[in-house]
């Protein structure tokens, strides 16, 4: 036998056959609408169907995930339009999450170069067609990035921004389950074996780094979408799609 199951696999925790880390973003405030836009972790083939949701299936995917990462189609395919938007491939090419701890991880994924992808997930979530999911793989990091961003352009209070991204950690032994099974070859898995126990979890203070950036933007984080090419209809039609009246 071989990938994650060769060595140790009595050790780890069986994975569950459905989303750990899926919730509707509207539960980061109370100025939000319900059933429209959505954050989880990667969804797997043969995933069991998620029921009692208002507002699901998603009818628009917004895959932040490497190429590598993803190793067959995206299972929901053909029931959505899935738009693949690689965040760290526009980041720099030597980024490493070790080196550099989350908080740097998050600036990168912010810098001018990731930055047009970025700016492309905010406008697949107030144009293309509603209920939205954004996932990466753990739907922490690049998924975190993305919900920040987008709640901070709406005004969202940071209090109740950071509250959302620390939902996470709780989640994470079940997120690392299922990433193992995607895991194929024994190098990578060592690899997750090793990241340090930080890189594992949802600290605040990694979501409070790129909040801190975006703030302090000239114009803030409008200033900071619009120099990236973001456009005024855009944060309009978020604002509308995403705030209650």
């Amino acid at each position: 036998m071989t990938g994650p199951r060769s060595a140790g696999s009595s050790a780890r925790p069986a994975a569950p056959d459905h989303l750990v880390n899926l919730r509707d973003v509207a539960t980061a405030d109370p100025s939000l609408k319900t059933g429209v836009f959505w954050r989880s972790d990667a969804p797997h083939s043969g995933d069991r169907p998620e029921t009692g949701l208002t507002g699901w299936p998603p009818r628009t995917v917004i895959d932040l995930r490497d190429l590598r990462e993803k190793g067959q189609p995206h299972p929901w395919a053909d029931q959505a339009e899935v738009i693949n938007l690689p965040l760290l491939q526009g980041a720099t090419s030597d980024t490493d999450p070790v080196r550099i701890g989350l908080g740097g991880l998050y600036l990168d994924m912010l810098s001018d170069a990731a930055a047009p992808l970025a700016v492309r997930a905010v406008r697949a979530v107030a144009q293309d067609q509603a209920p939205v999911l954004v996932h990466c793989t753990a739907g922490k990091d690049r998924t975190g990035v993305v919900v920040a961003l987008t709640l901070s352009l709406l005004g969202v209070p940071r209090q109740s921004i950071v509250a959302d991204y620390i939902r996470t950690g709780p989640a994470m032994p079940q997120v690392m389950a299922r990433t193992l099974v995607t895991v194929r070859q024994a190098p990578d898995v060592a690899a997750l074996a090793k990241l340090p126990p930080d890189l594992m979890e949802a600290p605040a203070c990694a979501i409070e780094t790129a909040l801190d950036y975006l703030d302090d933007q000239p114009g803030g984080p409008t200033g900071w979408f619009k120099r990236h090419g973001g456009l005024s209809r855009t944060l309009s039609r978020l604002k509308k799609r995403l705030l209650l009246p």
